[in-house]
């Protein structure tokens, strides 16, 4: 029997590999040597399969099965830098016997002998991802995280998609998975605009009630507020529950790629993009964090037309805060590796589109959507009045603190 070897940097495990047959390539994926495993086990779609029971040993079983095998595998075709190799190879195999330590020193016996000019494609390139390995390296799990590292292994085996657009057609699904949840949020939101002056004139009620602590007075605000929220067809518990399913997935991403790109998986260093060839470090370019910036300020900027600023207007310098964050963020963010980069960017450009587009009438009719009139859509302030709205508040807190002290030794004296 006539076989390559070929070392994979996948689980640090080193194939041996026949042709580029159909069976040649079965036989590949089975015979593995480096944890002193010939045979290896069938994996699932889930989970890695259970290992043999002890005082068994699959080694002499399959050993005799790749030597029966090949007789029905096609000759194999060596260049004159791998016929030497290849010899080594199929003396090594056949002179294996049950004994672990035998193997290895086959194994290692097959490695040495590989020719300094071998291709590169023998010695260094991963084969692959198969269903399974990604569970073997202990990336599959109940999370989110783990049940987005699994849907990424699933795109990639099936699609057979290089790195680079399997991780941008995964977060593409997890964000279009969002898309009703987020409709959803936009009608709350929407309905709730124009009654946001009853809202806060009701809260200063119920505020000046829970000061003079009369009850009463509160559960008739709790009713009123009830009431309000009804006949405006707001649903306040469906509000709540849309952060509690986008944050999971939001951070299962960030999560679940950023372990992938580190751990790492030894497919993500052939990305199959020219100018990203490897997913698991930094852009060399530095690019990708000041285009991430660019896009999340632009959708800053979408999403607050959605706010009722004029009655809140903390929540517009409070935007303009997290815009000041993002010009920070791009230091943090050159040392992400470039998967990560590329899975935050397509995130944030996908939430941006679908905030520009569903804030078009024609869609918003469709989806129920109440269209907010001109006079409510939120504008953010500028970076001068936010500066000027942080001095105020300061001295404004500064003053209260100093009411409160006087009236504090005023009691004393009494």
């Amino acid at each position: 029997m006539h076989v390559l070897a070929q070392t994979s940097s996948r689980n640090g495990i080193i194939r041996l590999s026949p042709s580029s047959t159909t069976k040649s390539a079965r036989l590949s994926r089975n015979v593995l040597i480096g944890p002193l495993i010939v045979g290896g086990q069938r994996r699932s779609l889930w989970w890695k399969s259970s290992p043999p029971a002890s005082g068994t040993s699959d080694v002499p079983n399959d050993v005799d099965s790749v030597a029966g095998s090949s007789s029905t595998l096609s000759p194999l075709e060596l260049t004159p830098a791998t016929e030497t190799a290849s010899t080594s190879a199929s003396v090594a195999v056949d002179s294996a016997t049950t004994s672990p330590e035998t193997t290895e020193t086959a194994v290692s016996s097959v490695v040495d002998s590989l020719p300094l000019d071998a291709p590169a494609t023998l010695l260094s390139s991963p084969l692959p991802l198969e269903f399974g390995d990604l569970a073997a390296l202990g990336l599959i799990s109940y999370t989110p995280a783990g049940f987005i590292r699994w849907s990424f292994e699933l795109i990639n085996v099936t699609t057979a998609l290089p790195w680079f657009h399997t991780i941008i057609v995964g977060s593409l699904l997890w964000r279009a998975l969002l898309t009703p949840f987020v409709i959803q949020n936009l009608q709350n939101t929407a309905r709730l605009q124009p009654i946001q002056p009853k809202l806060l004139e009701l809260r200063d009620e119920m505020k000046r009630a829970s000061e003079s602590g009369d009850r009463l007075a509160m559960q008739r605000c709790a009713l009123k507020q009830k009431k309000i929220y009804g006949d405006a067809g707001v649903s306040m518990g469906k509000m709540m529950l849309t952060p509690f399913i986008q944050l999971p997935v939001t951070l299962g991403l960030f999560f679940g790629v950023r372990k992938m790109c580190s751990l790492p998986v030894e497919q993500l260093k052939e990305s199959g993009f020219s100018w990203l060839p490897d997913l698991t470090v930094p852009d060399p370019l530095g690019l990708l964090p000041w285009v991430l910036m660019v896009v999340v300020n632009i959708q800053i900027s979408a999403g607050a037309k959605e706010m009722n600023l004029k009655e809140r207007p903390e929540m517009g310098h409070f935007m303009n805060a997290l815009r000041v964050l993002t010009l920070g963020g791009v230091w943090v963010m050159g040392d992400f590796p470039s998967g990560l980069m590329v899975s935050l960017l397509v995130t944030s450009t996908a939430t941006t589109a679908q905030t520009l587009i569903l804030q078009s009438p024609t869609v918003r009719r469709y989806f129920n959507i109440p269209i907010v009139p001109l006079e409510h859509k939120g504008k953010l302030p500028s970076f001068r009045q936010s500066i000027q709205y942080v001095v105020d508040t300061y001295h404004s807190k500064i003053e209260e603190a100093k009411k409160a002290q006087q009236q504090d030794m005023m009691k004393r004296r009494r």
